[in-house]
């Protein structure tokens, strides 16, 4: 007998059946919630389509349609055990086909194609997803080695393949996965006690055609992160040595050299938060001489180049900053092209004087 491939697991099968191999038809019996069929069922395949096309309430339906209605039936169901609120409107594509598969109807209406073997992929892709999120949540990141953390990061790599953009609905589903994950991310697993990071990454994450607004920041303790920073401080007085030596004033804004105004961060919640951030500021000495400043920080919020380890290393400190600044930079870009994590433009505005940094 010819060989076939399962239509579900794609394994070649030299059976009888047209669309499953044995071992796949047994599983969704079980699935679908129907007892196993006796011995004495010459066609235990067709048997299970009919009893889909009862369960539908569609009687009398032609083989060509009772084969249609189960393979739609099937992808349904994993669908709904994916449980992603995303997939809604593909379940209901799929509902409304099911609908449409009468027993005096010239034509199966298909408003959605897909194989039923990148639907089963999918849901294991989700099953396995699943079981890695679980352990990602009950990690504590600040006590993990740094080997158990990079595997434990690396092995959820698999969401974050771009060529799984190619299908609808597998875009669908790897966007809910990475949408999840970052949610993870934000609620504080991996960037525990990094607060503002975390409310820039929430405010870019959006479901599917939504933007995220874009913020000015005036916040305490966002400013106290900043000007407690070693790199702030060692800019500032950079400047006022450049353009402050022999003045009462002085502004640096875009019309000075690049280096000037570029600030980037290497460590800490600045280090997730801040990428090429420009700062720009209006410099004046009071009545005591001494300098008073108002600070003006941009940065787009984006991820665009991919980076590796030496390029964003916490080289000063036995932290995991390298991983999970380089990783999880990697696996933004990525969430990126998917739309998953949107950019959008961040101001923070502070008025500082010297002596309080």
């Amino acid at each position: 007998m010819e060989e076939k491939r399962c239509i579900l697991c794609n394994k070649p099968y030299n059976y009888k059946y047209e669309m499953f191999g044995r071992g796949c038809l047994d599983n969704l019996y079980e699935l679908l919630g129907f007892a196993k069929q006796p011995r004495i069922i010459w066609n235990k395949e067709l048997n299970l389509c009919t009893r889909i096309a009862w369960k539908n309430h569609k009687f009398f339906l032609n083989r060509k349609k009772k084969y249609a209605l189960a393979q739609k039936y099937i992808a349904l169901n994993y669908l709904n055990m994916m449980n992603y609120e995303a997939l809604n409107d593909t379940k209901k594509k799929i509902s409304n086909d099911i609908k449409n598969i009468k027993t005096f109807s010239n034509n199966i209406v298909e408003t959605i194609s897909f194989s039923l073997n990148e639907i089963y992929r999918l849901f294991n892709y989700t099953q396995k997803f699943n079981n890695i999120l679980e352990e990602i949540k009950n990690v504590n990141w600040e006590e993990v080695d740094k080997k158990t953390a990079e595997n434990l990061i690396k092995s959820v790599s698999f969401i974050f393949d771009i060529t799984k953009k190619t299908s609808p609905i597998s875009y669908v589903v790897f966007y809910s996965m990475q949408y999840i994950f970052w949610q993870v991310v934000v609620i504080g697993g991996i960037l525990n006690n990094k607060k503002f990071s975390s409310k820039l990454l929430f405010n870019s994450l959006t479901i599917i055609g939504n933007k995220p607004k874009d913020l000015i920041i005036k916040d305490d303790e966002v400013i106290s992160l900043i000007t407690e920073s070693e790199i702030f401080k060692e800019r500032i007085n950079q400047l006022i040595k450049k353009y402050g030596q022999d003045a009462d004033e002085f502004i640096v804004d875009d019309k000075n050299p690049k280096e000037d105004v570029l600030i980037r961060f290497y460590e800490g919640d600045l280090l997730y938060a801040l990428h090429d951030a420009t700062m720009l500021l209006k410099a004046k000495k009071d009545k005591n001489k001494k300098w008073n400043f108002e600070i003006e920080i941009n940065d787009k919020y984006d991820f665009t180049e991919f980076k590796n380890i030496k390029q964003y290393a916490d080289v000063d400190k036995n932290k995991l900053s390298d991983i999970f600044s380089t990783t999880l930079n990697n696996f933004a870009v990525v969430s990126s092209e998917f739309g998953v994590i949107k950019t959008f433009d961040l101001k923070i505005i502070f008025n500082t004087k010297e002596g309080e940094f």
